[in-house]
């Protein structure tokens, strides 16, 4: 399992930067399952949707799991109005997704900080 914390502002023009760094991290890490620690962000629109989608889709295709944790309010407020529920598995606080996700973990694998500004 890997914790990526993001943090700042998502939008049109760093939500390709975003996509990118959630996918290196995933790669780089080999885990099975991706927490996204939404705490640190200050602004948050469709195009981070965008972007947390198109990880969903690459990582689920390949057998991995993605789940959001400690949404800033920002991005509970689009998470929400955009249906997000229903797609990702979102946690209050980023232990409750690490206990959840727990079964997950493949071979100890380290958990670590990654923040994207």
């Amino acid at each position: 399992m890997t914790v990526v914390r993001v943090h700042g502002e998502v939008d049109l023009a760093t939500a390709d930067r975003l996509r990118e760094r959630l996918l290196q991290a995933a790669q780089a890490s080999r885990c099975d399952c991706l927490v996204v620690d939404m705490s640190g962000l200050g602004f948050f629109d469709a195009s981070g949707v965008r972007a947390l989608v198109a990880v969903y889709q690459v990582l689920t295709g390949q057998g991995r799991h993605v789940v959001l944790a400690e949404p800033a309010p920002i991005a509970e407020r689009v998470l929400e109005a955009l249906g997000m529920r229903r797609l990702f598995e979102v946690y209050p606080m980023v232990e409750m997704a690490l206990t959840h996700t727990s079964g997950l973990r493949v071979d100890g694998e380290p958990i670590f900080d990654n923040p994207v500004p």
